[in-house]
């Protein structure tokens, strides 16, 4: 944490869950969950898996809250024990896919818009999520952690567990993937759609 930055919001539920306070756990939750799924389903490939793996992952950060240092962000330490709790999971299961590309919680719209405002912003999940399905797991993880969860590059390498240089050419071949998926998608509209 920047001594020189007020606390964010999840420092101050940090605190306040450290005091006892069960609904900063349930705040923390609530906080995180969509994008603490799509990490898991992005690995797993599956629901059902997705929600253990979830479960799995807030019972190991809230009950290792104390080996927390904050020298990174809150969410940026939970995402790196679902991405490794995802992988565990993945790695003693033969995989199950039932994933379809509407199943993605992040890609949810966060606020109503009106009229073809709203049709245009459904008409962008729509297609991007679509797209995303179309690449590999991993890449469309890297996509959605990075512009969708707004993590940082530095970020991405804590929770991958990769180093600057691979994550950067991750994104960058990534996000020529998501082109080229729109492209075949939508050959003449992608370039409008975004």
């Amino acid at each position: 944490m920047d001594f020189f930055s007020p606390p964010s919001a999840d420092d101050r539920l940090l605190r306040q869950a450290a005091q006892g306070q069960a609904q900063a756990l349930s705040q923390l939750v609530r906080r995180h969950q969509a994008l603490a799924y799509t990490v898991a389903l992005r690995v797993v490939g599956n629901r059902q898996d997705a929600e253990e793996v979830v479960q799995d992952a807030f019972l190991k950060a809230f009950t290792g809250l104390s080996e927390f240092r904050r020298a990174a962000k809150f969410s940026t330490w939970l995402y790196r024990i679902v991405y490794n709790t995802a992988l565990s999971k993945k790695r003693s299961r033969p995989p199950l896919v039932d994933l379809p590309p509407e199943a993605d919680p992040v890609m949810e719209p966060t606020a109503t818009a009106d009229g073809w405002e709203a049709v245009r912003r459904a008409d962008q999940r729509k297609y991007l999520t679509l797209a995303l399905a179309r690449l590999p797991p991993e890449d469309a993880l890297v996509l959605t952690l990075h512009y969708l969860g707004e993590q940082s590059i530095a970020e991405l390498c804590v929770i991958l567990d990769k180093k600057t240089s691979a994550v950067k050419m991750q994104l960058l071949r990534s996000r020529k993937q998501l082109e080229q998926a729109l492209t075949d998608l939508l050959p003449t509209e992608f370039k409008h759609l975004l």
